[in-house]
């Protein structure tokens, strides 16, 4: 048990690190709501709903919803509705929020986000995607998407300029980890770190976290930045138990730059599964390497990408020549007013594995298009 003096220079030095006394980092301008200097259909948007957010005593909305035109089972291409997705943040104290995202297919109604955020210092972050907007110290509770690697930050359509994702989020991640539980998280502005406790895949409890570094520049404005260089990278673990024995280990190392319109993200995952009464043990490994460059200046501002990625998945069940999944990725994204994104994308399989090829719909060479609508 700490003692009120030993309590009080613990409060001191969190208040010190994460800044509270310090100069505020200095952040992009946010874009003014004065119709007289920024006319834009996108800006006017954001004012009406800020004032809507204050008649509805602070919650603030926002939803988008995607179409897409991919291959069905017998390889024909179809346009088929993708999911659509409301956020809602709120503030329920001046140092607690609270965040609600509800996301809606054609088969079923999931809430993937659903927390309480508490915040000594600090601000609030986003409910989903990359997290940070400043600095600050946070305590969670609910149910959240776990930040492992860094392709987590990226899977709502909006915020991705390619539609699908890499092959070690679908391979090895089981499309993304979304829990239940605790997490603590804080960001200095050149530290960042997440540690949980979550319900976990089995009977048992769930331990991890990710600890990241972004020590060239401002970390809070890290998409939309060009100047200066910007940086991160991180490490993450997990570590699974189903009551007293491990039931999963998994690690993963990302980094992630940009350089003016160029930016460039890495990260490789190695996740094992031990085996059980009734089911075998696997190894699962991979990496990709995602490269895009935006063309700002374009009446369409538009985005093209390139990633190649690799995932290898080994266990007794498996010959060893029929182990390995790669891909080559390409396509681009042109966005309208703030409100479109109209996405294009080519897939390539250099090596399959016999479950992949048997996957219905499966083909070596993919075309696949996407409209995104964010209100």
């Amino acid at each position: 048990m700490l003692k009120p003096g030993q309590c009080l220079r613990l409060c001191l030095c969190l208040w010190s690190f994460f800044g509270v006394a310090q100069e505020p980092v200095r952040t992009v301008p946010a874009p003014s709501s004065d119709p007289k200097v920024d006319p834009t259909l996108r800006v006017s948007f954001d004012a009406w709903r800020d004032k809507l957010a204050e008649a509805m005593f602070g919650i603030r909305p926002s939803a988008f919803g995607d179409v897409l035109v991919a291959p069905n089972d017998e390889g024909k291409k179809k346009l088929d509705w993708g999911a659509f997705e409301l956020d809602l943040e709120g503030k329920l104290h001046e140092n607690l929020d609270a965040a609600l995202a509800v996301v809606a297919t054609r088969d079923a109604t999931q809430l993937p986000v659903a927390f309480l955020d508490f915040h000594p210092f600090g601000g609030g972050i986003a409910p989903r995607g990359r997290l940070w907007v400043e600095k600050g110290f946070h305590i969670q509770v609910g149910r959240f998407d776990v930040p492992f690697g860094n392709d987590w930050q990226f899977f709502a359509s909006k915020d991705s300029a390619s539609i699908s994702r890499p092959l070690t989020t679908d391979g090895i991640m089981d499309g993304g980890y979304n829990d239940l539980g605790l997490r603590v998280l804080g960001n200095n502005g050149a530290v960042n770190f997440n540690t949980f406790i979550l319900r976990g895949f089995g009977e048992g409890r769930l331990v991890g976290g990710r600890f990241g570094l972004t020590p060239f520049g401002n970390p809070f404005s890290l998409r939309k930045t060009r100047e200066p260089k910007i940086a991160e990278f991180g490490i993450s673990l997990l570590y699974d138990t189903d009551r007293s024995r491990k039931r999963e280990l998994a690690w993963a190392a990302d980094a992630e730059g940009r350089l003016g319109p160029y930016q460039i993200r890495a990260e490789y995952l190695w996740r094992r599964r031990e085996p059980g009464d009734s089911e075998e043990g696997s190894t699962k490994q991979g990496w990709h390497l995602t490269q895009e460059f935006a063309f700002a200046d374009l009446p369409l501002p538009t985005t093209i990408f390139l990633r190649y990625d690799r995932i290898t998945e080994r266990s007794s069940l498996l010959p060893p020549e029929d182990d390995r999944d790669t891909r080559l990725t390409a396509g681009a994204s042109a966005g309208l007013a703030g409100f479109l994104q109209l996405k294009v994308e080519w897939q390539h399989r250099l090596q399959a594995r016999t479950a992949s090829r048997e996957t219905p719909g499966y083909s070596r060479n993919l075309w696949l298009a996407q409209l995104v609508v964010v209100f």
